[in-house]
């Protein structure tokens, strides 16, 4: 059958009379039916599987019911003249044909566009509705990927660039409740520690071997936090919502992934807009789709002015409780550390 609609197509063409001119008009019918039904099912068919399939076969079923009542219609007039079709007639009905399903898959097109982003803004929501709740996840943070120290920034001395990086990120602890309670655990490369958060009301930081730091500024310590260098505090996304919206097109992808617990993770993926637009070229962030729970989250193509890793994730590890004044600094130190309060920076 196929066979022979593509001769009868090559004929017509062609414009190759091997018919009587008798069954022309039949010839030119047969042929622009079958060729709008080939068109409309090859366009649609690749466009159906990630579409509402019975929404599109509704559409589908109307537009063809439409061709068919035009056909039905141009047949009757054709039947009704005896002379031949010409070879602009029959090329018409072709490209009629070919608009009305190049146009439908654009539709197609442009409505699952907005229908995924739709769906990628109402995940996005969820997440930073459940980032905002007053409840402890506890994350792990790994450098995927350091910058070849060949390649240095243009806007970072050859000094700055040689200087090592104070902290060891890769296995920092980042511990959060809501949006503006954390504390994160860094390895210092002389083997102490330092310990930096936010209580809410006062953020804070120390090292083991000096005084305590305290700031009205709740910012005022997260410069080592993974991502506020980049406007993208994981701690206070709830925060960035509109640089999220803004800055980044955020896509709802197919992929699937499992948590160490079991639970099934749907994934976001945000790319930069561009260079004006302060944070990693790209954000990965895995969720558990029922209640937006952030597992896993990957800032890849961080910016390099102030050094640090290429690109970096965080890990849940845990979600149990965490003592009521955890985030106090009180909770981390002996009594008797010295404390030193600061100036809220302008």
């Amino acid at each position: 059958m196929n066979d022979h609609i593509d001769n009868l197509l090559s004929d017509w063409l062609d414009d190759v009379d091997a018919k009587p001119m008798g069954e022309t008009d039949a010839l030119a019918r047969d042929t622009s039916e079958s060729v709008a039904e080939s068109l409309l099912v090859h366009g649609l068919l690749s466009e159906m599987g990630s579409r509402d399939e019975d929404r599109d076969a509704d559409r589908i079923r109307s537009l063809m019911h439409a061709i068919d009542t035009a056909d039905r219609s141009d047949s009757g007039r054709a039947e009704s003249d005896s002379r031949p079709q010409p070879r602009s007639r029959r090329f018409a009905i072709l490209t009629s044909a070919m608009t009305v399903a190049a146009a439908l898959i654009m539709m197609l097109m442009v409505l699952g566009r907005q229908q995924n982003v739709s769906a990628a803004m109402a995940s996005l929501e969820k997440v930073l509705e459940a980032a905002a709740k007053p409840l402890d996840r506890s994350y792990r943070v790994h450098v995927v990927e350091e910058y070849p120290r060949d390649k240095k920034p243009r806007n970072r001395s050859q000094e700055a660039w040689n200087r090592e990086a104070e902290e060891k990120i890769d296995g920092a602890i980042l511990y959060v409740r809501g949006t503006n309670q954390y504390v994160l655990t860094v390895l210092l490369r002389n083997g102490l520690m330092r310990t930096s958060g936010c209580d809410g009301e006062l953020s804070w930081a120390f090292r083991e071997d000096g005084p305590v730091h305290l700031s009205t500024d709740l910012s005022r310590f997260r410069g080592g936090v993974p991502g506020q260098q980049q406007d993208i505090p994981f701690m206070n996304i709830h925060s960035h919502l509109s640089q999220l919206r803004n800055g980044y097109e955020v896509d709802l992808t197919d992929g699937q992934d499992t948590a160490a617990d079991g639970t099934p993770l749907s994934q976001l993926v945000g790319v930069r807009k561009s260079r004006d637009v302060r944070g990693p070229k790209e954000i990965e962030v895995w969720f558990d789709a029922e209640d937006g729970t952030v597992h896993k989250m990957l800032l890849d193509g961080l910016p390099r002015g102030r050094g640090g890793p290429k690109s970096l994730t965080l890990e849940l590890i845990d979600q149990s409780d965490l003592a009521p004044g955890f985030f106090s600094h009180e909770s981390h130190h002996d009594t008797g550390r010295r404390i030193r309060h600061e100036e809220e920076r302008s």
